[in-house]
């Protein structure tokens, strides 16, 4: 006898209520992105400021000529050597002195050395001005004329002062005229000199040279310098 349990073969299994089984889920396909724009937007890039870039240029420029000019220098001092002159008081002598009534009349002769110790520079001399000071105080100035002065060279130079009926406070007055009656009386001799170093025709930076001959002592009655020539220091 034939079990009618059993599913006739080729027909759809039934569940046991009468519905047809569930059929199985099936997987999503996955697909790639695709961007909807082909040609994408990019900024364009923000203009540069030149100047920067040329400052720092000229800087680095700059650099490099500071540089090279210092290296020249350098071999220039090196070679060359320069030396500043050296100045001496030879003689200083006093006459028609005559201090009173805070008014002082007088005449000074001076003869200075200068000596050029350098073998391969001259040195030129411009702007000459030589003062006469009693202590600190100020008594009369002479300008002397410029001159060349070559290498190894020694050069005598004079000058001349004199003053008439010139200002000096009482106390300074009083001062000078008991020095000398002492039997000597002291004053300083200063040089201020405009100079510059020359090699064939090229001439270096002008500057200035200060030359102070301190303390330089005359006799109260012939008014002549004591002690032979006096050394000058540069200041």
């Amino acid at each position: 006898m034939q079990d009618s349990s059993r599913p006739v073969t080729g027909y759809p299994v039934q569940n046991v209520n009468g519905c047809a089984p569930t059929q199985p889920a099936t997987s999503a396909t996955a697909y790639p992105y695709v961007n909807p724009n082909p040609y994408p937007y990019y900024p364009a890039p923000r203009p540069q400021n030149p100047r920067p870039t040329f400052f720092r240029r000229l800087f680095v420029a700059f650099a490099i000529f500071l540089i090279i000019f210092g290296t020249i220098l350098l071999i220039f001092w090196l070679v060359l050597r320069p030396r500043l002159p050296d100045f001496s008081l030879q003689s200083l002598s006093l006459s028609n002195f005559n201090a009173s009534n805070e008014r002082v009349n007088a005449t000074w002769n001076a003869q200075f050395q200068v000596s050029n110790p350098n073998k391969k520079l001259a040195i030129a001399y411009g702007d000459f001005v030589s003062s006469v000071f009693y202590k600190d105080n100020f008594l009369t100035e002479t300008r002397i004329g410029p001159f060349v002065q070559g290498t190894r060279n020694v050069s005598t130079v004079e000058a001349s002062y004199s003053v008439v009926d010139s200002f000096a406070e009482g106390k300074v007055v009083d001062a000078m005229n008991g020095e000398r009656t002492r039997g000597e009386i002291k004053f300083n001799v200063k040089v201020i000199a405009e100079v510059a170093f020359r090699y064939g025709g090229w001439s270096g930076r002008r500057r200035f040279l200060r030359v102070w001959c301190n303390d330089v002592a005359l006799t109260g009655s012939s008014g002549k310098m004591t002690g032979g020539p006096k050394k000058c220091s540069l200041g």
